[in-house]
């Protein structure tokens, strides 16, 4: 299986959880609710991927790519939220090795905050965090990178071409990539895209997809 995966959800059953990928969530008994939605304005029509639940403070729900391992991944999705107005607050999972080991970067679509944080063992730390400025688009760029340099492992993440938070952290190695959301709220994710990072260059602009 290829390691350079990219996902429009396009060829998906409307209304239906998708193929290939595995729910699960953190500080909540239900992993929440994933489906593919018929959207006319997606970036790729005619489907996103929406991820929603009525959980309420620090749940997490998360959408777990299958069979896909990655050590220094570079991963990207875009994101809006609803419609109708109301919080979203939507990202990605990476080096998920279990539902209380992974790592987690998210937006607050409201707010205009990234924030970046690890669970070990179940237990969540924070390890960044930083306020943003959305470009004028219902339609935002979420990326993160993971690269090593001189035996040091740092995590980059970027909003809209942004550069938002840099950390050094080394506490979780190979693992999955997913999307994930938190709280109550409900984002819709299109174009996913992940694989391997071989460059060890800083955080540039998003790929043009």
């Amino acid at each position: 299986m290829s390691l350079f995966r990219q996902w429009s959800f396009d060829g998906f059953t409307p209304h239906e959880p998708p193929p290939g990928f595995s729910s699960a969530s953190f500080g909540m008994e239900r992993s929440g609710e994933w489906n593919v939605r018929p959207e006319q304005l997606a970036l790729s029509p005619p489907n996103v991927m929406v991820g929603a639940a009525s959980c309420e403070g620090a749940c997490i729900r998360m959408l777990v790519a299958d069979a896909l391992q990655y050590e220094y991944p570079d991963v990207s999705v875009r994101l809006r939220p609803p419609r109708e107005g109301g919080r979203a607050v939507g990202g990605m999972v990476f080096a998920w090795k279990d539902p209380k080991n992974f790592y987690l970067a998210l937006v607050d679509l409201e707010a205009h905050e990234v924030e970046l944080s690890k669970v070990v063992d179940g237990q969540e730390t924070k390890l960044g965090r930083a306020t943003v400025k959305p470009k004028s688009s219902p339609w935002h760029v979420f990326r993160v990178q993971r690269s090593t340099i001189l035996s040091k492992d740092f995590i980059e993440v970027s909003f809209d071409a942004q550069l938002a938070v840099s950390v050094q952290d080394q506490s979780l190695g190979i693992g999955q990539v997913g999307l994930a959301t938190r709280g109550e709220t409900e984002v819709a994710f299109d174009n996913f895209h992940a694989f391997p990072l071989f460059s060890q260059r800083p955080l540039s602009g998003p790929a043009a997809y």
